[in-house]
């Protein structure tokens, strides 16, 4: 009898050995030579089919709500990385409003890379959070292989704004100005250190909340940190020579939401952190806790960002 117990022992253990071989094979290191916008792009489009899951009946995302605020061009590595930090962190939210728990991993607003495998590896880790909601909800995941194409950061980045944009029709918004503003807080940390050369935390924790204008809205916020976007370009090509990603608002016909608002927040914070790492600068770690944020005081330090970084003009 014993004897018997121990074949069938090795019997199992032979048949587990080549799936535990191939589970290993499957979760080897990737190095950054293994990745490529392009495996990058496929990866957006398989987050973009898993959303479209949720919306079999096409009555959610409509024409009119599913165009993303902007789009841009000549986009980098560096801003896709943060804009799919900004996506992680609304597919952590779905995760978090459908099965009350958070998974896969946060990356933290000071956190910088600039290669398509680290975007890959968010892009992985807000899977995790879309697909543990689809299980919670019963939804049927999306299992076809999508052929890889010849792919830019651009298209990425466009394509994960989409993403964002799904993620926020699901979420219905969840983003709050408490989100974005510690964003902003941390762009505004690093103008200071950029251009100003103060103690960046001293230049934060002195009073910002005096003369916040008034009635401010997601909107106003929107338009303001497009054109901080502009003045850091000009300021990022006249004095350094850098080509820098070019954003345009577009025409839609509904609302801006926070969710908009925090995608471009991302994008300015993406574009002064590599300036900061340019100067070799040490980028901070901003946690400042606020309480009774709103657009108006999120605009208010968008303001004083714009105000920095235009002293620093000719």
């Amino acid at each position: 009898m014993q004897i018997i117990k121990r074949v069938l022992f090795v019997l199992l253990l032979l048949s587990i050995l080549p799936v535990a071989n191939a589970e290993v094979e499957s979760n080897k290191t990737l190095s950054t030579d293994d990745i490529s916008p392009s495996d990058v792009y496929v990866r957006a489009r398989v987050i973009e089919q898993q959303l479209l899951t949720f919306d079999p009946e096409g009555t959610l995302f409509t024409k009119t709500q599913t165009p993303p605020a902007y789009s841009v061009e000549n986009a980098q590595p560096r801003e896709v990385f943060f804009l799919a930090k900004s996506l992680n962190f609304s597919a952590k939210r779905l995760s978090l409003n459908h099965t009350n728990k958070e998974f896969g991993r946060s990356f933290a607003v000071h956190v910088y890379r600039n290669q398509p495998l680290h975007v890959y590896r968010v892009l992985n880790e807000a899977l995790k959070s879309i697909q543990a909601t689809q299980n919670t909800l019963s939804i049927v995941e999306f299992k076809e292989n999508i052929p890889k194409v010849q792919s830019s950061p651009t298209q990425v980045y466009n394509k994960i704004l989409r993403n964002n944009r799904l993620l926020s029709i699901l979420n219905q918004d969840k983003i709050q100005p408490q989100d974005v503003i510690k964003v902003v807080d941390h762009c505004y940390a690093l103008s200071q250190l950029l251009f100003t050369k103060p103690s960046a935390t001293r230049a934060i924790e002195v009073a910002i909340t005096e003369d916040v204008p008034l009635y401010k809205t997601p909107t106003d916020v929107f338009t303001h940190l497009v054109k901080t976007l502009k003045v850091l370009k000009m300021y990022t090509e006249l004095n350094f020579g850098l080509q820098s990603m070019e954003v345009t608002a577009s025409k839609i016909e509904r609302e801006i939401e926070p969710s908009d608002v925090l995608d471009l927040a991302m994008t300015l914070n993406a574009q002064l952190t590599y300036l900061a790492y340019q100067q070799k600068i040490k980028v901070p770690i901003t946690n400042i806790d606020r309480q009774g944020v709103n657009p108006s005081l999120v605009f208010h330090i968008v303001s004083k960002i714009q105000r920095t970084l235009e002293q620093e003009q000719p």
